[in-house]
This record gives structure tokens, C-alpha cells and sequence, in this order.
């Protein structure tokens, strides 16, 4: 897994970890996405949507996709916008509080798919 494409963002979508092979998948270094919010990936076209989904996912500790291998569409540095196969982790605290969201993306030929998610 030290390959795949990760991405950890803390509660207000602000990016916490990004791991190598987000770095090679996306095209952002660490030191720039790290810090930065998650519209650094989100494609614009998918902001409201996503922002709505991340903030019920935050507030309710429970999100539709959790565990699910889906889609999530990514906007690369270099602009392209892809289909990313990932799966969703809600990380909590001892009492149930969300604190963060890690996407493992599927490190394999196939994870990015051309036509728009």
C-alpha cells in the first residue's frame, strides 16, 4: 500500500496527509497539498456536492460511501479531472467524534478512468 494514492483531510476538509503516490496520481507535491482544502482535488463542478457530503459525514459520523470502493472525481495539477477509485474512512475519536476522512485510492492501471465520474 506504501503506493496508493492517500489523502487525509481533518474535519474542515483541510488536507493533513498526502502521501506519495497521491503525489505521483495527482500531481500536487506534499508541501503544497498539505494545508491547502480539499478544492485542491475537488473538481469545481463537484464542490457543492461534495462540501454538502462532507459536512454531513463530519456532523453525523456516518457517510452513504463509507468502506465502499466508488469513484471520487479528482482534478489534477496539470487540470484533468478524473474518476479515482477509492474508499472512504470516517476516523473517530473514542467517543464516536469524526476528526478526519482518509481516502485510499486503488493504486493499479485501471483507477483512473477517462470519462468523467
Amino acid at each position: 500500500m506504501d503506493n496508493n494514492p492517500v489523502v487525509i483531510a481533518d474535519a474542515a476538509g483541510v488536507i493533513r496527509f498526502w502521501s506519495a503516490g497521491a503525489a505521483k496520481a495527482f500531481g500536487h507535491a506534499s508541501a503544497r497539498a498539505v494545508g491547502q482544502t480539499l478544492d485542491l482535488i475537488v473538481p469545481s463542478e463537484y464542490r457543492q456536492a461534495h462540501w454538502t457530503g462532507f459536512r454531513h459525514a463530519m456532523a453525523s459520523g456516518t457517510a452513504a460511501v463509507e468502506g465502499k470502493a466508488v469513484p471520487f472525481p479528482v482534478r489534477r495539477a496539470d487540470g484533468e479531472t478524473l474518476a479515482a477509485r477509492g474508499r472512504l474512512t470516517l476516523l473517530r475519536e473514542p467517543g464516536g467524534v469524526v476528526i478526519a476522512a482518509v481516502v485510499v485510492f486503488e493504486n493499479s492501471p485501471a483507477i483512473f478512468d477517462e470519462q468523467r465520474p
